[in-house]
């Protein structure tokens, strides 16, 4: 069978990939039946592109990676790997591409099919990939107004965000990745570059970042405790709004300085001051 080039017909399922008419871009044409767990495929505006294979590299990362946004996500939030995502173009075009970790704000998936909507982030693992099919993919999620891509590049171990209308930004090994506001759980805002290529060294960003961050807030508990307890012998009565910020402080060190302060003002007014002045200082 001689195969031809059709560039103004809607992709549609003409048999076997092998027998397949050709798109604009000379690749078969497929339909969304294509794409399922596990397959192969994905559908670039109507055509098949076949997923590279994963590699060690490329699995390792792409858990890591998973991992951290798991832990950090706020409540509500759904991470997912490797699902496809539905992309449609104005004139309806389907897309189908899979990205290595999605973090979704909402999850729409019809059973057993892709990701309809647009993720906060988008993690593309470059380890098998070659560069020219990276920058298809990104530039396809850019158009369809994609907020934030992550194009992580193993080989040179570096973090590329991507952004719509603004350059890409690279942070090489040696940096730090700062983090959608999503991802700030655990008041995380941004992670070593060289975490993320250190198994050892990225678990104490997540389970082990998680249980400092608990020690460090029931120390601050305490300190908030025991200043209360300060205040109430002393008889000092302060104002809601002075009341309000020492009991919702976390900062150890600034809890630690009021403390003193309660315990050594000469009156409810003078540790007012000193919260307020040490408050925008």
């Amino acid at each position: 069978m001689t195969m031809t080039v059709l560039r103004d017909r809607t992709p549609r399922n003409t048999g076997p990939i092998e027998l397949r008419d050709l798109g604009p871009s000379g690749r078969p044409l497929g339909t969304r039946a294509d794409c399922y767990d596990g397959s192969p495929w994905e559908l670039h505006r109507g055509e098949l592109v076949r997923q590279m294979s994963s590699n060690g590299l490329h699995s390792i990362l792409m858990f890591l990676l998973g991992t951290l946004y798991r832990t950090h996500a706020r409540d509500g939030l759904d991470v997912m790997g490797d699902v496809f995502c539905e992309l449609v173009d104005p004139d309806g075009t389907l897309s189908l591409r899979a990205p290595d970790v999605v973090l979704a704000r909402s999850v729409k998936r019809l059973k057993d099919g892709p990701f309809q909507g647009i993720p906060i982030v988008a993690v593309e693992i470059r380890a098998t990939q070659s560069k020219k099919q990276l920058e298809e993919k990104a530039k396809l999620y850019l158009e369809h107004d994609w907020p934030c891509i992550w194009l992580v590049h193993a080989d040179r171990q570096e973090v590329e965000i991507v952004r719509p209308n603004i350059a890409s930004v690279v942070y090489p090994r040696g940096t730090s990745v700062p983090l959608v506001p999503e991802l700030d759980k655990y008041e995380l805002e941004e992670i070593p570059v060289a975490a993320l290529f250190d198994k050892q060294r990225f678990e104490s960003f997540c389970d082990g970042w998680v249980e400092r961050r608990a020690a460090a807030r029931e120390r601050a508990n305490e300190r908030v405790r025991s200043l209360r307890s300060v205040l109430d012998a002393r008889k000092f009565v302060v104002t809601t709004d002075v009341y309000e910020r020492i009991v919702t402080s976390k900062d150890l060190e600034r809890l630690e300085r009021w403390l003193v302060l309660a315990a050594t003002a000469t009156s409810t007014e003078a540790f007012e001051r000193g919260v307020r002045a040490d408050m925008h200082a």
